[in-house]
């Protein structure tokens, strides 16, 4: 390359070359966090939608605990679904195969890990007294089972790990949220039975809700996974066209999506109704999520950072961390603070 050109010529290609080299590294350093951020950031966008929705605060330690115990069945869902796939035998057609890999490996081991979760959060928080909690609950549980899975499902794309994680915040990491949005508006409305007008004074009405709760998000999971299966595997053994296998994928990805809305939505106008009194804390709360909500994204990117970046970017890595840590401690205090004066003046408090 260099034989062609002149002395002079070659030297300035080499100067330039060398000028951009760190340049270059630099920015390579900044690709795993990119990676992490471009994972954790429809989940967190999708559950500061779902907690700026709750006319009244939820305290930020139990939306976080919620989300980590969401991230952590991910783990035991992934040991499930492995030895489940070793020892579960499955249909020779490959139709047939596709929706009962969906029911049995996906869809069935991770609602049954989510849902209890969530039911557990419902009858033994104290933060948990109010319908919307559920569906807030319900979100944060599901988005942080979608964040993990989201981080394996972009990593693992290689340079396509771009056009992955738009796909994905699109329409699976939402549907997470969704899967735990209605799993959570169904145990509201059997733990507030009488306030949403649900419970018909009958025991075995409740214990039916209860059991929708898990029903009804396991049914849309092993439908739209059954497709995805499809679509991905097997888009020449289908009855269906690869066409038409995307717009059955769309259908009930985004029909999910508006159930889960139309439940929430339903459950915050009895919420409304009941409360006695209308006199509601400022909107500015819903900021302050969303700065808290900033700080916990920058404390991923940032320890992303720490551990696989060169000298400089682990640098700004700390700074990052202790900065994101600052910010995220001083808004869960406030939103802890107000959360605790909500329930002490909520009329759910006298509940049982």
């Amino acid at each position: 390359m260099f034989g062609s050109m002149a002395p002079g010529m070659v030297h300035a290609e080499k100067a330039a070359i060398l000028h951009l080299l760190p340049s270059a590294m630099l920015a390579s350093a900044f690709v795993p966090a990119a990676v992490i951020a471009a994972a954790i950031a429809p989940a967190l966008l999708v559950l500061w939608l779902i907690v700026a929705a709750d006319s009244r605060p939820e305290p930020a330690r139990m939306v976080f605990i919620a989300l980590l115990l969401g991230a952590a069945s991910t783990i035991v869902a992934l040991a499930v679904e492995l030895v489940l796939t070793a020892i579960l035998p499955l249909p020779q057609d490959p139709w047939l195969a596709a929706h009962a890999r969906a029911l049995f490996i996906a869809a069935i081991p991770e609602e049954s890990l989510k849902v209890p979760l969530i039911a557990a959060i419902a009858l033994r928080s104290r933060a948990f007294d109010e319908p919307m909690d559920g569906v807030v609950y319900g979100t944060a549980v599901g988005l942080g089972f979608a964040a993990i899975e989201n981080i394996g499902y972009v990593l693992g794309a290689g340079a396509e790990w771009g056009s992955v994680a738009i796909f994905r915040s699109v329409l699976s990491v939402p549907l997470h949220g969704a899967f735990g949005a209605i799993a959570g508006a169904y145990i509201a409305r059997a733990r507030f039975a009488g306030v949403l007008r649900s419970g018909r004074g009958v025991l075995w009405h409740r214990r039916r809700l209860f059991a929708m709760a898990w029903l009804v998000p396991t049914v849309l999971h092993a439908l739209f996974d059954g497709a995805a299966f499809s679509l991905k595997d097997l888009a020449d053994a289908t009855p269906l066209t690869s066409d038409q296998l995307l717009l059955l994928i769309l259908i009930i990805g985004f029909g999910t999506i508006v159930y889960a809305a139309v439940l929430a939505r339903h459950i915050a106008r009895r919420q409304k109704q009941w409360l006695s009194s209308k006199r509601l804390p400022p909107a500015h709360w819903r900021a302050v999520w969303a700065e808290c909500l900033i700080g916990l994204g920058f404390c991923f990117v940032a320890v992303t950072l720490v551990i696989a970046g060169q000298t400089v970017a682990r640098v700004i890595g700390c700074v990052l961390l202790a900065t994101a840590v600052r910010i995220a401690r001083r808004c869960a205090r406030y939103l802890n603070e107000a959360a605790a004066s909500r329930h002490r003046h909520s009329p759910a408090a006298a509940l049982p």
